[in-house]
């Protein structure tokens, strides 16, 4: 097979070095701060295409844990930035994000330029691809991605030769009009430079050839892989030839399934605005297309924060960036905020006036079940203050919400607004650090978990009751808010369930951990 080959000095750019002294750089002028562009530019003349991390650009942290007051006393001043854990245990790894969700492009051939280990986690989403596909009435075709299987040798000489092959391969094995390149740690490491290799090759391949820099190391905050992932693919989408001017662009992340999309096209279609989603289970020609609509928003703040600023920029397409539609308050918050892109915020205020006169007295009944009971809001931060705003309204204590990072930027208006509202209540914020939850478990002795799967199989062996927040939950807009608060009174009337698991399964930790504070391993907060 015939591969060019890029040269050596090209090779061994160091990547990570150069992004760290760019984004110091900008970030220290504080007429620059938080620009993508003027990031971004530094950076492509020295021929990186690469995005920065979130550390870099927002100040994001992984580690905090203490009250909401406490955190919200230091927005503004990124004094929490430098809060690290002397003891953490494993957390969720950048390069899943480009990986999994590129997998759900229709289309779309991955290639991992990774060890072949990398990308085994493809295999996570297999049902997911099948769901989505179904529930679109798409055709059930599987997942296409092929690893370059980095070796020892690739490590010490360097991997451009076998990824060259790969794209080759792809191409030829399934004439696909995309192809994404991952690349992993030990691709970082070694500095090959997959840019010169994918336009060394383009010529030769018919596909477009998108290069995902999304290396594990570079970032403890999981969302820099959602921001390489969508950036990414401001690389394929065209000039606009007209505008859509009824068309708003949606990004959504892979783990809010269709029928919460039905819900926000129903919500829309009232004040004649139609939706394109973006970018997953879409098809090639409708990605290229993406910049021809008239306003651009998203379902979770949090992932698309570096990409929607990145398409204003380029194509002139106005965003917002509401909190995620979850409840009465959060769900008119979106609404007004993305009708105003469009100049129907008189019409959106009959629609949000008519489904919350809807759903009311059935919330109002749901209420008397629930009120004054505790939960523990376990998830993304995102996802995690919009349930809890949801849980406001139902009359639901929080003892604790949960985020795997946090940043002024998305983070600080809603747990603004959710602190004005509700009692003072916990704030833990960290990649994937079960010592912490297990602690918090025993201590705050929530009435019931609601989160992800991560958090679930902790609680119930707590003997804690669990409403799972999964891929196919419904709990988007209006009617979204009924189904999920029936859930959570399911869950609260029969605890049975989590009792009988908690009888015979036992946490791995020791008592002494359940006497001790539980952020007592975070430098700088009010753990110490």
């Amino acid at each position: 097979m015939r591969c060019r080959i890029v040269t050596e000095d090209n090779q061994n750019e160091k990547f990570a070095d150069a992004v760290a002294e760019e984004a110091a750089e900008v970030a220290s002028s504080p007429s620059e701060e938080n620009s993508s562009s003027a990031i971004l530019g530094k950076l492509k003349q020295k021929g990186l295409d690469i995005v920065p991390t979130r550390e870099e650009r927002l100040g994001t942290i992984i580690a905090y844990g203490g009250s909401c007051q406490g955190l919200l006393k230091g927005c503004g001043r990124k004094c929490r930035k430098h809060q690290e854990r002397s003891f953490s245990q494993s957390g969720p790894c950048d390069e899943m994000m480009p990986l999994l969700n590129s997998a759900m492009i229709n289309g779309n051939v991955v290639v991992a330029h990774s060890p072949v280990g990398c990308p085994s986690m493809i295999d996570a989403v297999y049902l997911l691809n099948k769901i989505g596909r179904s529930a679109r009435g798409q055709p059930l075709e599987p997942l296409r991605f092929i690893s370059t299987n980095l070796s020892e040798n690739d490590v010490v000489f360097g991997g451009a030769n076998e990824l060259g092959k790969a794209i080759l391969e792809a191409d030829r094995r399934y004439h696909p009009n995309l192809i994404t390149v991952i690349t992993s740690c030990a691709s970082g490491i070694i500095g090959d430079n997959i840019e010169a290799v994918v336009n060394a090759l383009q010529p030769e391949v018919k596909a477009a050839i998108v290069p995902m820099r999304c290396e594990g190391f570079r970032s403890g905050a999981v969302a820099t892989g959602y921001d390489a992932f969508l950036y990414a693919l401001l690389r394929v989408i065209e000039k606009p030839e007209k505008k859509r001017e009824d068309t708003i662009l949606i990004v959504n992340p892979l783990t809010i399934d269709r029928k919460n999309e039905v819900e926000i096209e129903r919500l829309l279609s009232k004040v004649g605005i139609k939706v394109q989603w973006f970018p997953l289970f879409q098809d090639f020609e409708n990605i290229k297309k993406a910049s021809e609509v008239t306003g651009a928003s998203t379902l979770c703040n949090l992932m698309s924060n570096f990409f929607l600023r990145a398409l204003e920029e380029k194509y002139s397409v106005p965003f917002t960036e509401p909190p995620m539609p979850v409840g009465i308050e959060f769900t008119g918050w979106w609404l007004r905020d993305v009708a105003k892109l469009f100049g129907k915020e008189k019409e959106i205020e009959q629609v949000i006036a008519e489904e919350e006169a809807r759903i009311r007295p059935e919330l109002d009944e749901i209420r008397k079940q629930v009120e004054g009971k505790r939960a523990y809001v376990g998830f993304n931060l995102a996802r995690s203050v919009g349930i809890q705003s949801l849980l406001q309204e139902l009359g639901m204590e929080t003892a604790v919400t949960t985020g795997f990072e946090y940043s002024d930027d998305y983070g600080q208006a809603p747990l603004e607004n959710l602190a004005r509202r509700s009692k003072n209540f916990l704030v833990q914020i960290g990649n994937f650090q079960q010592f912490e939850w297990t602690n918090l478990f025993h201590s705050e002795k929530p009435d019931i978990l609601i989160g992800g799967q991560e958090h679930s199989g902790w609680a119930l062996r707590d003997g804690i009751p669990v409403t799972a927040v999964l891929p196919d939950t419904f709990y988007i807009g209006y009617e979204g808010a009924l189904v999920f608060a029936r859930d959570i009174a399911k869950s609260l009337r029969n605890p049975s369930y989590a009792k009988n698991i908690a009888k015979t399964v036992k946490q791995p930790y020791l008592e002494s951990w359940y006497s001790q504070n539980p952020f007592k391993y975070i430098g700088g907060g009010e753990g110490q």
